[in-house]
């Protein structure tokens, strides 16, 4: 298990390897710094992607038909797959909605960690401490109503669910 510091490290070395410094981060240039393709496809609907890493190539293929909010989440997702877990293995991760919520077969093998993980890393790549703050800074308010949040979910590229999320565990209150 990684700790959380050390996975939001990870994301912020690939925003600066990758030289993304603004909102909404650009995760497809994150994904060629690390050498990942993107493909999009015609995927079930419970499946948002999976990773397919081998010696000779890496891609992430995404759900066409989901929304681009969660299309980018995804992708962010699969790189912080490949980034946290794939380094030195080989091998497919195929992530379905709300992985994280269900209990199946991958929770019994302790992956729901690395799904937690995935989750974190992407959250941090997508909606980077720094860049959150100084949208914030802009914004000069403590406490978030449902027209801020929108708004500010928009300038990120991110749902506003995942934008809760990521306040929440920046120390931000978040309003109803």
């Amino acid at each position: 298990m990684m700790s959380s510091k050390r996975v939001e490290a990870k994301a912020r070395k690939l925003l600066e390897q990758s030289g993304i410094i603004t909102a909404p981060v650009d995760v497809e240039l994150a994904a060629r710094t690390l050498g990942v393709e993107i493909e999009f496809d015609d995927l079930d609907d419970d499946v948002s992607g999976f990773l397919s890493v081998d010696p000779s190539r890496s891609v992430a293929v995404i759900n066409e038909n989901h929304h681009p909010n969660r299309q980018r989440f995804t992708i962010a997702h699969e790189l912080g797959h490949y980034v946290l877990h794939v380094e030195s293995e080989e091998g497919l991760f195929i992530d379905k909605k709300y992985t994280v919520h269900h209990r199946d077969h991958n929770s019994s093998l302790g992956t729901i960690e690395k799904e937690r993980e995935a989750n974190l890393f992407a959250s941090s790549l997508l909606m980077p401490k720094a860049i959150v703050q100084a949208l914030l800074d802009d914004l000069s308010v403590d406490f978030f109503d449902e027209f801020e949040t929108s708004s500010l979910a928009k300038r990120l590229g991110v749902s506003e669910q995942a934008l809760g999320f990521r306040l929440a565990r920046l120390g931000y209150e978040v309003g109803e």
